[in-house]
């Protein structure tokens, strides 16, 4: 046998016995093979209405790539969207109607300081300021409480339940390995339980061009969730317990390719001085998941491959695929409405387009899932 063969031999080896014990021990994890989609046509999307949000900050530096920083929900699905630039919020009904806007830059008991991530829980706002800083509002923007929090490198928070389900970004001290950490966190985010830890292989100096790693972890509402095992070479999700306890394996046949020249001319046209000097390494091909939501049938939705963000072409029709909560492959389809800047709230996709190069328009476009009868 070649000695190359047994160096593969050996890592496929040992990774799989990770891999088993990162599943939970002796216990047999589901696991699903898909060859070819269930359906045909599953569903549709219909678009319901625009949001004009031109004169909202939403690109910011903070934003540009992680839209789920600056939108949140409240109970009554309305829409609350941060102005990181002029420290406001907006608040728009859930047929998309401006409904108010509250905030401004300072440091009294509403106004915000840097402020650069919101979320609601228990229909209170809390706004996350500077490094430290945290301001809880009430939904119409009355003061309640603030406090300082220490999180380091936060790339995901959302509110499930009693707790805030945290994902953040951990090096070490020659700042070359990157480690993802997802934990579950009280009020005080004084250092809650670890649900999940993955080290991404290329590392801090590796591959991130538009990356938008936040997007690659699925938290549900009720507190599973889903992360893919290797996004750069498989198809594969695995899904995790609200406990962090591996319970399903699924995926499908995947072809990978390389990015696209579009793509590639727009990567080296923003990155040129990096790549010049060789401080970051050109990726061949996009991650296979690019992002990922659960619909009100508990379907997984996966925007897969190379997308209209990563090549900046309206045109381009972004790869979907669908699975059932049993991780069935239930149908694929290719979309301009859906892409990686989109989010998922109570039935609703919303899209968030690039800016209009010729208006400098913003808008959100808001679509409507609508189930085929198969029957």
């Amino acid at each position: 046998m070649k000695k190359g063969t047994e160096i593969l031999l050996a890592g496929a080896l040992i990774w799989g016995l990770i891999f088993i014990s990162c599943r939970s021990g002796h216990d047999e994890v589901a696991s699903v093979a898909n060859a070819k989609p269930k359906f045909e046509k599953y569903a549709q999307l219909e678009r319901l209405y625009s949001i004009d949000v031109t004169d909202i900050s939403m690109f910011s530096k903070e934003s540009a790539t992680d839209f789920d920083r600056v939108l949140s929900f409240d109970s009554r699905h309305n829409l609350y969207i941060l102005d990181t630039h002029e420290s406001r919020i907006s608040v728009f009904d859930d047929k998309g109607r401006f409904a108010r806007a509250f905030g401004r830059a300072g440091q009294g008991p509403e106004e915000f300081t840097n402020p650069n991530r919101l979320v609601i829980k228990d229909d209170r706002i809390y706004v996350f300021e500077g490094f430290t800083g945290l301001k809880i509002l009430s939904l119409d923007g009355a003061y309640i409480s603030k406090g300082v929090v220490n999180i380091e490198n936060p790339l995901k928070l959302r509110a499930v339940g009693d707790h805030f389900y945290l994902l953040r970004g951990r090096t070490d001290p020659t700042f070359t390995k990157l480690e993802f950490l997802l934990t579950r966190e009280d009020e005080l985010f004084s250092g809650g339980q670890q649900l999940f830890s993955y080290e991404y292989p290329p590392g801090l100096r590796g591959p991130n061009y538009d990356f938008g790693w936040h997007d690659w972890l699925l938290i549900a509402e009720d507190g599973a969730f889903f992360y893919p095992e290797d996004n750069f070479n498989k198809y594969t999700i695995i899904k995790y317990s609200r406990t962090g306890k591996p319970e399903l394996v699924f995926g499908r046949t995947y072809e990978i390719r390389e990015y696209s020249k579009k793509a590639k001319d727009r990567f080296h046209s923003l990155y040129a001085g990096q790549i010049k000097r060789g401080e970051v390494q050109f990726p061949q091909s996009p991650p296979v998941v690019g992002n990922m939501f659960q619909d009100e049938k508990k379907n997984v939705w996966v925007i897969a491959g190379e997308s209209s963000e990563d090549n900046d072409d309206p045109e381009f029709e972004n790869a979907i695929d669908i699975f059932s909560e049993k991780g069935e492959w239930l149908s694929s389809m290719k979309s301009r409405s859906l892409s990686r800047f989109c989010h998922y709230h109570d039935g609703k996709i919303y899209k968030i387009p690039s800016i209009d190069s010729d208006t400098l328009g913003q808008s959100i476009e808001v679509f409507k899932i609508k189930y085929l009868d198969l029957r």
